[in-house]
């Protein structure tokens, strides 16, 4: 995990109403289900698990929160799109199972130590892939994201269009064209519920594999 966004992953452990980022469980991450692996353009191959096709969790909309507690206990989290390719091959997932949304780990830095001038403005400059720590683009650089370029008021995202109702829009999903706009990213206030994706954490991996020696993972 990159040094420099420790701080942001340690922020969302503690979120409203006293609810934590779960622990992995190591039975449940040695019997994890891994419905495909992928290996992106920098080579490095992860495991991953689509809520919509597993039958236990088929019909499953959670949080966003619950989204990743779900994967962590697994030890995976929240899908983090680092690469195009990566973002393809998820996008590509989508289409085939004909779901409508779903949550990654798209995070932005609205909580206790987003101050830093190099995180403003928030909407810009404060997105991160919470599973893995990596930062994303700013989003007024349209090429470095996969950002819709409407949504509810017709505006580019993201829009915080929530804000007004008290709800900031801080977790990044992709909507299948829900806006006539394609596949895309858009900014969605956290408390609303989707299916998921899941992606082998190795943080999580390596945590739970030095403290049991010879598990299976």
């Amino acid at each position: 995990m990159r040094a420099s966004l420790l701080l942001l992953v340690l922020g969302v452990v503690v979120v409203s109403a006293q609810r934590r980022l779960a622990l992995p469980d190591p039975r449940s991450c040695a019997n994890r289900v891994r419905h495909s692996t992928y290996r992106d353009a920098r080579g490095v191959a992860h495991a991953y698990f689509f809520s919509w096709e597993h039958a236990p969790t088929r019909n499953l909309e959670v949080d966003w929160l619950d989204a990743r507690n779900i994967c962590r206990r697994h030890c995976m989290d929240a899908v983090s799109l680092e690469t195009p390719q990566e973002n393809e091959f998820i996008k590509q997932r989508i289409a085939r199972g004909n779901v409508r949304y779903i949550w990654t780990s798209g995070r932005k830095c609205n909580f206790n130590g987003c101050d830093r001038p190099d995180l403003q403005p928030a909407n810009v400059n404060g997105w991160f892939w919470s599973g893995s720590g990596a930062k994303i683009g700013p989003t007024t650089q349209r090429n470095t994201g996969d950002w819709s370029h409407t949504g509810g008021f017709g505006q580019a995202q993201p829009d915080n269009r929530e804000a007004p109702q008290g709800n900031d829009e801080s977790c990044l999903s992709i909507l299948n064209n829900f806006y006539g706009d394609g596949m895309k990213w858009h900014d969605v206030a956290c408390y609303h519920r989707k299916p998921f994706v899941c992606e082998d954490s190795d943080e999580l991996l390596n945590f739970v594999g030095s403290r049991n020696p010879g598990i299976r993972l």
